[in-house]
């Protein structure tokens, strides 16, 4: 295996689900506030994250569960002999045809359930609205999915709702026709809230306060989940009129009373102005309305989260949507403040002023003792104390209160903000403070229910080791091996193999190498090592290093094909399938012969065609050719036009995928100095010209590499051939194939 494939499988690995290491690159913040501390069975339950998922899941869709109130009253006012499911069938089934069946049936005499459809014979619904002549409201059950496509949205979302004047207003001018005959006063309210939506449909909003004011007092019906959802009717044509006062007041009631149309008040509550919100509290008929109205104004947007609990807090101190506030606005800050100091930049200051605010009032319920959650409370002063950077008063509180409470959820939250108040004091990491963390990172109870666990611990001990001068352990346990790989500093590798190859290892350092480097990381390290060497030059140094790899492991940093020509560089050539191969050691061992054997030599081909071998597979090994992968891990692309651009000269460049930074092996010195003594030991012209060629190759990509791309572009080795080899075969050959030198030839 190539050390590049390598590199890029242990990346791959590094997210594993097992592993203690796990990191994200960049947290937006850490969350270990558990919302279930707080009572989510409350009617104010999507308060909780704005209709969040937690909400979701409680209390399911907003759709779902008005289908489902709607049934449950169907059942209750006419057929508790029916079930739910069959009442479902009838009332939101596709059954028109079958209810006008249904109807005719009943104005035969002696109607029988065994004429009523095959459909309609199994539902019990069907059969008791047959048996107990129930005309009114099969008639207006047929009536109902008359109105129902002008008043619903379509099932294909790319539809419009059918919206028809005419058929829409001839419903209407039926419904009123028949609700002044209508015995049933229950059968009545469905009929105005019939005739009320349909007017609202048509945008006819002066008409629907009409239909009102003439519709309602005519109806003596029990509370009915209906009488909710003609109030939302109502309250958005006062909006569309103007009226926001009036409008954001009964939103207010619908919000708290209702479950099913909670969603929608709340999206259709609006107020504009200070005015506007003046005259709807003063509608409201007591302190809990006006508490309740500052309740749903705290999820707008713009507003201070805190102050509305404040006055919250003066109209009604027991107000239960006060905790789940605190606990949303505890999360928020949760999300800015914990960990801050991890972050570049540090924490906000709007957040930490909010904290500090926060408290005030946490501390003030307390004081007063007015709430019947004080367990919560004191829950909420540790938080904050925790958030506000105060560790020692936020052990102190969670410590009390976890000898106090009963509760599992609660005692769980005050366990894990207790070990996240342990990892944001450390100041010094030993080897027992790995070994408990190392246990921690592995428990899988706290994987499973506080991920972020996992993230805080990794940035905290990286910036420990930052601040005690062990950036290697640091930048590994940060960024993963692949990204020390691409730009690897020889001190950080030497500090590296020292820890790696050390028998005091302990179980958190093994983890730390077997995640982030692989099962042999000494190995590993020593073929880094050597490739920082082999790229400034010291191949012979690199040598050595690589001689320390165990020889069965040799061939997994790859097999090379070095003394393949090229006139023009392709990095994705692909060499003869019959060219011989080596390994790292192999090929320097190979240099090493030739260098050896040309220095003796007096034979001239012999030392020039040896030393040209050398040049041309030390080219090879570099940036601009196809075995770049011997003293490289990564290669962009860009680089190279990077450096040509780049001010004053370097060959480390930035990459999404190099945290670190890029570390590009351009070097030419020694390629250049081989193929420069390949010239001077050359036994004929042939031999100078194609030596000399390849030196030019090394000097153009030298200058580029250097980042002068204004200077003057250095021509020496091509001035060379055209002036001393203009008679060569290979010159021709040249021309013919290499356009610089033919454009340099005849400019």
């Amino acid at each position: 295996m190539k050390y590049g494939s390598l590199i890029l499988l242990l990346l791959f690995a590094l997210p594993g689900s097992g592993s203690p290491f796990q990191c994200r690159a960049e947290p937006e913040g850490f969350r270990f506030l558990n919302p279930r501390v707080v009572d989510l069975d409350s009617p104010l339950a999507p308060f909780f994250l704005h209709f969040g998922a937690v909400y979701r899941e409680q209390l399911g869709q907003p759709g779902n569960q008005q289908r489902a109130d709607n049934v449950a009253e169907w059942h209750e006012r006419f057929c508790d002999q029916a079930d739910a499911a069959d009442i479902d069938a009838i009332v939101y089934g596709d059954n028109l045809n079958q209810l006008e069946g249904l109807r005719r049936l009943l104005d035969t005499k002696d109607p029988r359930t065994d004429n009523l459809s095959p459909a309609l014979q199994a539902n019990a619904f069907a059969r008791h609205l047959l048996e107990a002549n129930c005309r009114e409201v099969v008639d207006y059950l047929i009536y109902a999915k008359q109105v129902e496509p002008f008043v619903t949205s379509p099932a294909n979302a790319f539809q419009r709702r059918n919206i028809s004047r005419p058929e829409m207003e001839a419903l209407l001018e039926t419904g009123l026709t028949r609700f002044p005959r209508l015995e049933s006063h229950y059968v009545r309210l469905r009929y105005a809230y019939q005739l009320i939506r349909l007017a609202h449909y048509l945008q006819e909003y002066a008409y629907v306060l009409e239909l009102y004011d003439y519709l309602m007092p005519k109806v003596d019906a029990d509370p009915s989940i209906l009488d909710d959802w003609i109030e939302g009717h109502r309250a958005g044509a006062l909006q569309s009129l103007g009226d926001y006062p009036q409008s954001a007041y009964l939103f207010s009631r619908i919000f708290e009373r209702s479950p099913s149309k909670r969603e929608s008040a709340y999206n259709s509550f609006l107020i504009q102005t200070d005015e506007q919100w003046k005259q709807a509290l003063l509608l409201c008929q007591n302190d809990h309305e006006r508490a309740m109205l500052h309740v749903l104004r705290a999820h707008n947007g713009r507003a201070v989260v805190l102050e509305e609990m404040r006055n919250i807090y003066a109209y009604e101190p027991a107000n239960e949507a006060l905790v789940l506030l605190a606990m949303r606005e505890m999360q928020e800050l949760e999300r800015e403040l914990l960990g801050g100091n991890l972050r570049p930049g540090g924490p906000p200051r709007a957040a930490t002023d909010r904290v500090i605010a926060m408290q005030a009032f946490v501390n003030r319920v307390i004081k007063e003792d007015k709430t019947d959650k004080p367990e919560f409370w004191q829950f909420a002063r540790g938080v904050l104390e925790l958030l506000a950077g105060d560790y020692f008063y936020a052990e102190r509180t969670l410590a009390s209160l976890a000898q106090t409470t009963e509760g599992d959820s609660l005692q769980q939250q005050i366990s894990i903000l207790r070990d996240v108040i342990d990892v944001l004091q450390l100041s010094r990491v030993t080897d027992s403070v790995e070994i408990h963390y190392y246990d921690l990172l592995t428990d899988a109870g706290i994987r499973q229910r506080y991920p972020d666990f996992r993230e805080l611990v990794n940035r905290k001990l990286e910036a420990v080791y930052r601040q005690s001068g062990r950036e290697a352990k640091a930048n590994l346990l940060r960024y993963g091996f692949g990204a020390i790989a691409k730009n690897p500093s020889i001190e950080s590798l030497l500090a590296l193999e020292r820890l790696a190859d050390s028998l005091n290892r302990n179980r958190f350092d093994r983890a730390l190498f077997a995640d982030r480097i692989g099962t042999d990381p000494v190995a590993d390290l020593q073929n880094l090592i050597g490739n920082h060497y082999l790229q400034r030059g010291q191949w012979k140094a690199a040598l050595e290093i690589y001689r320390r790899i165990p020889p069965d492991r040799i061939d997994d940093y790859g097999r090379f094909v070095p003394f393949e020509r090229q006139l023009r560089d392709r990095v994705n050539y692909t060499p003869p399938a019959d060219a011989g191969t080596y390994n790292k050691v192999q090929l320097l061992q190979r240099l090493d012969e030739l260098e050896e054997a040309a220095d003796k030599s007096t034979n001239d081909t012999l030392a020039a065609r040896n030393y040209f071998n050398i040049g041309l597979a030390l080219y090879n090994l570099t940036y601009f050719s196809y075995n770049w992968a011997f003293a490289d891990v990564f290669r962009s692309g860009t680089s190279a036009a990077r450096a040509a651009g780049a001010r004053s000269p370097t060959n480390v460049f930035s990459h999404v995928n190099a945290p670190l930074g890029n570390l590009e092996h351009f070097s030419m010195d020694q390629p250049l100095y081989y193929f420069e003594r390949a010239l001077r030991r050359a036994p004929d012209r042939e031999a100078a010209a194609l030596a000399a060629y390849y030196a030019a190759k090394a000097e153009r990509n030298q200058h580029y590499a250097l980042g002068r791309p204004g200077g003057e572009r250095p021509f020496s080795y091509f001035s060379i051939l055209r002036d001393e080899y203009r008679d060569t075969d290979f010159y021709d050959e040249l021309i013919a194939e290499c356009r610089t030198f033919a454009w340099y030839v005849n400019r």
